[in-house]
């Protein structure tokens, strides 16, 4: 009979079992679940079934979600029955059998011609039976599962199905045996789910993940398998039989990183353990490891307190690559517990006067139902990512921040392409990315404490400045500018050029995290995007009772460098407006300095004594410095009191 772990299986940890249970034992104490994320064989949740009390287990492949119902599922089945069966099986005529559609696709290439036949035969009986309802669920996969272990067991391969063995007559030995069920009486959960989303699902104790790291496709390593599990009879193709392509992994490809990211984040569990294996250094292309040890420790750490744990093995290989010096690594995450507070969200324009950190006190005082939500100076958009209404309109007169919002919008539902091409970005000009590992020199830090990112990048930063400068249709090199430049700022000369320095910054895990988030938002919310004068703007929309404004303009007494454009003269323009506004019962809400640094507002201080002054926390950084604080007395004035919102 078979055992769970009887196959050939590119990554099994059936040998390393011992090592791991051990680890995660000592390192994983008082838990009662485990969330077996990338499942693979299923042997890991097979070693440990006796410790814990629920299991959830996950594959992507339809051929082992076949395999986990026959071994886990907590079904009733009836063994003489199954038995008898199998000595049918054992017992056919070959004779009689006709070509069918695995002789025909895979004799003689894979399987022996008269074992092909066999296969084919028995994979259409054990559905037919399975129709007629003459075996019921559980049978159906123990049948169904037996039947995969037992032609994997021959298959004239040397380990997977992406090639067979060029050899004239194949031996006939086919063997139909059965596998070995678990007594089952836990709570077991079998899905065959994209991992990342099911992963904002499920909350366990442990989530012990086992991704693929390369990019060898195990939807195309196991072709052959799938295809005869999923008994849909396509159309084939090429020298080894495969059919169009489906269910490939994003952790095989260069987002690998992005998609392990996000799978960490949404994890809801106590403890994360990772399996990983060095063959980064690989030789071969297609062995490269697409995610590397950094940025996995990265990743993990910004979940937890990460502890990292190695063993010499030696790889699993299928050519003739050889892989020196190999090593399994064991990391183990104890997840950090979550502060339960409302979260506020970042724009990922890090924009200079950005209201991300007052958006918790100004949130206290915005009308609780809106209907359409009114941004004149939207900026950077953290505010709008931080309020729920119906409807958004958001706007600026600065073109070249418009754009980028449009652009980021334009891949809400496409981010992982959008990662893609800005990371070729940042690889094409070496700059540093510390998201994704490609870290400063410890000694160029040990030089410049406080500016060893700017010194790092400053050359390769021109470069792509100068690029973008030939070329200002390319929104994706201005979004990098933004991110690496001073003070995540936009600054045109008067050739229209971009002429910002380099800041002491690089793409880091907040730029990723808040990229993710504004990604996620806008694709659910129905959002418009202008860029025009702001009064313009407000005259152009038909705005009702239920509506509401937030404004955000440039503060006249700052010295921002989108401030300089400000004068009294619009501050007074300003104020009258929204005098105006308020006749017609249109709600609004406004932020401004009353002082800061010796300077006071007089025009904005007098005008807001006609409404509601609530005094909010300044978050004011300085254009010349960013470190200070500067003293000020920011302000948010309302038309509207707290009993009428």
């Amino acid at each position: 009979m078979f055992d769970i772990q009887n196959r050939r299986y590119t990554g099994n940890k059936f040998k390393l079992m011992g090592w791991i249970s051990k680890l995660i034992e000592d390192n994983c104490p008082n838990c009662h679940s485990f969330f077996d994320v990338f499942a693979g064989t299923g042997s890991v949740s097979d070693y440990l079934f006796k410790k814990y009390d629920r299991f959830i287990i996950n594959d992507f492949l339809y051929s082992n979600n076949v395999i986990y119902n026959g071994f886990f599922l907590n079904e009733k089945y009836d063994n003489v029955k199954i038995n008898n069966i199998k000595e049918f099986y054992n017992n056919l005529n070959i004779n009689k059998f006709k070509n069918n559609y695995v002789s025909k696709n895979f004799g003689n290439k894979f399987f022996n011609m008269n074992d092909a036949k066999k296969i084919g035969f028995i994979r259409e009986d054990i559905e037919k039976k399975h129709k007629n309802n003459e075996i019921n669920d559980k049978e159906y996969y123990i049948l169904l599962s037996s039947l995969l272990y037992s032609f994997d067991k021959i298959a004239n391969t040397c380990g997977h199905y992406d090639a067979y063995r060029k050899i004239k007559n194949i031996p006939e030995k086919f063997v139909f045996d059965l596998i070995r069920p678990k007594d089952n009486d836990k709570l077991v959960e079998i899905y065959q789910k994209d991992s990342n989303k099911l992963s904002k699902e499920i909350k366990a104790d442990i989530a012990y993940i086992d991704p693929p790291y390369n990019s060898r496709q195990y939807s195309r390593f196991y072709h052959v398998m799938e295809n005869i599990a999923q008994w849909k009879k396509p159309k084939l193709y090429g020298t080894a039989m495969k059919p169009k392509e489906e269910n490939m992994s994003d952790y095989c490809k260069i987002t690998a990183p992005i998609a392990f990211n996000d799978l960490i984040q949404n994890l809801d569990v106590k403890y994360i353990v990772v399996s990983y294996n060095n063959t980064y250094d690989s030789k071969s292309s297609s062995s490269k490891n697409k995610i590397t040890l950094d940025e996995i420790k990265t990743i993990l750490s910004n979940k937890g307190e990460t502890k990292i744990f190695e063993k010499k093995y030696k790889a699993f290989t299928t050519g003739k690559t050889e892989l020196n010096n190999h090593k399994e690594y064991i990391f183990i995450t104890k997840v950090k517990p979550e502060i339960k507070k409302e979260i506020t969200y970042r724009s990922p324009l890090f924009y200079v006067g950005d209201k991300y950190k007052l958006m918790p006190e100004i949130k206290k005082y915005l009308p609780k139902n809106i209907n359409n939500y009114i941004e004149p100076f939207v900026g950077g958009g953290s505010s709008f990512l931080n309020v729920k209404a119906k409807h958004y309109y958001v706007n600026d007169i600065d073109s070249y921040i418009i754009s980028i919002h449009k652009e980021l919008f334009k891949y809400s539902n496409f981010k992982n392409d959008f990662f893609t091409k800005i990371f070729k970005i940042i690889k094409k000009y070496n700059l540093s990315c510390s998201y994704n590992g490609n870290l400063v020199p410890e000694e160029l830090k040990k030089q410049f404490k406080k500016t060893y990112y700017a010194k790092y990048n400053k050359e390769q930063y021109l470069k792509l400045r100068n690029d973008y400068n030939k070329n200002q249709n390319d929104i994706l090199k201005l979004y990098l500018l933004l991110i690496y430049g001073f003070n995540h700022m936009t600054r045109f000369n008067s050739k229209g050029e971009f002429n910002l320095p380099v800041g002491n910054v690089d793409f880091n895990s907040n730029v990723y995290n808040s990229l993710n988030y504004y990604f996620d938002y806008i694709q659910n919310i129905d959002i418009r995007y202008y860029n025009m004068d702001y009064k313009d703007f407000i005259n152009s929309l038909n705005i009702g009772k239920n509506d509401y404004i937030l404004l955000d303009p440039p503060y006249l007494i700052s010295q921002s460098e989108y401030n300089k454009l400000w004068d009294e003269r619009h501050e007074k323009e300003l104020c009258d407006f929204l005098d105006k506004i308020n006749e017609k019962g249109i709600r609004f809400g406004i932020t401004n300095l009353i002082y800061h640094k010796g300077k006071k507002n007089s025009i904005f201080e007098k005008w807001s004594k006609k409404y509601f002054v609530y005094e909010i926390s300044s978050n004011y950084i300085s254009f010349n410095n960013n470190t200070i604080k500067a003293n000020s007395k920011e302000v948010f004035v309302t038309n509207y009191g707290k009993a009428e919102k």
